[in-house]
């Protein structure tokens, strides 16, 4: 037969040793405590990120046989949703460990989730954070990329603006007519005798050609080769032809 009050006993001292601070008696007949649930402490989570609760018990005449009753205690930056949900858990937790000794199973299991709100918090705030600074990032490369937007009154002011430039700019392009270079239209029209250059280029005639004049270059030649003159040499230029050597097969 087993003895509940005796095994209850045990698994309270042993609790009071792991939970030295955390744990707090109300009675012992029926056992009922409580137990102050602490997440892992972090430095760099802000103060409405941290939670905390504390778990109260109470041991029936034959837990462990019978599941421990519990409630959240006391929660602190928990609202109830939370609370509801870190419930759940714990009783499906609990049904697991029916006929055992679950109370430090429980703690452990709370401990848990209070520490995965914290993280998931802590997560949540740096995302915000990276989202802003991408966003102000966009916003100041935004003008870089997209200008000015336009509208109708914008695009109506930009193009009176713009042909007021245009005209502007014509203005000081006038040239003066009298440095203004003719056309060849208005060439002849001051000058008629242009016009008649032209006709006279047209109408003449090889006759009206000079008559070439023979070079004294080509006359000289000319008469060399029909007087059929001596041409002098310079004998001197062949005086040392025997002392070369002629490999000339001559067949």
């Amino acid at each position: 037969m087993t003895d509940y009050a005796d095994e209850q006993a045990n698994e309270i001292e042993a609790l009071q040793s792991i939970y030295p601070t955390e744990f707090e008696e109300i009675s012992q007949s029926p056992w009922r405590f409580i137990i102050a649930v602490l997440p892992e402490a972090q430095d760099d989570l802000e103060e409405d990120e941290k939670c905390s609760a504390r778990l109260k018990f109470s041991l029936g005449e034959t837990y462990p046989d019978e599941v421990a009753e519990f409630s959240v205690d006391s929660p602190e930056n928990l609202d109830d949703d939370e609370c509801a949900e870190m419930m759940k858990e714990l009783e499906e937790e609990a049904t697991a460990n029916a006929g055992m000794v679950m109370v430090f199973t429980l703690v452990s299991a709370a401990q848990e989730y209070l520490n995965r709100q914290q993280d998931a918090r802590k997560q949540r705030r740096l995302d915000e954070e990276k989202a802003r600074i991408e966003a102000e990032r966009k916003k100041a490369e935004a003008p870089q990329f997209f200008g000015t937007p336009v509208t109708v009154e914008s695009f109506i002011e930009w193009r009176a603006k713009f042909q007021a430039e245009m005209g502007a700019g014509r203005a000081t392009k006038q040239v003066d007519p009298s440095k203004r270079k003719l056309s060849g239209k208005e060439l002849f029209d001051r000058d008629a005798s242009l016009s008649q250059s032209d006709i006279q280029l047209l109408e003449f005639d090889d006759d009206d050609l000079p008559e070439e004049q023979p070079s004294a270059t080509s006359t000289s030649s000319a008469d060399a080769g029909a007087t059929g003159g001596d041409v002098d040499v310079d004998e001197s230029l062949f005086e040392d032809l025997d002392d070369l050597s002629l490999d000339v097969d001559l067949e």
